[in-house]
């Protein structure tokens, strides 16, 4: 398999579900390793790590989580969510 840093995987397969073996970090905190396989369905993806019987990758998302136009809110604290006296 091609040896390839994770930031290349994103690129190339920008919007897909992305399986990673990382077999490398230089001191600058860049990945390398392969791409062990990719798909836009992540159900899709894990079904397949599963046939091939993948029992170690690093699971990414190539892409913004949040589609352009949207927007997130977070909550915070406690997560509680009855006032504490």
């Amino acid at each position: 398999m091609e040896k390839i840093s994770l930031e290349q995987a994103k690129q190339r397969y920008t919007g897909q579900w992305l399986a990673f073996l990382v077999t490398e970090e230089t001191p600058t905190g860049e990945l390398w390793g392969q791409l062990l396989a990719h798909n836009p369905d992540r159900r899709e993806l894990h079904r397949e790590l599963r046939e091939k019987k993948v029992e170690r990758a690093y699971i990414t998302f190539a892409g913004p989580v949040v589609k352009p136009g949207y927007a997130v809110i977070l909550g915070c604290g406690s997560g509680s969510t009855s006032p504490s006296y």
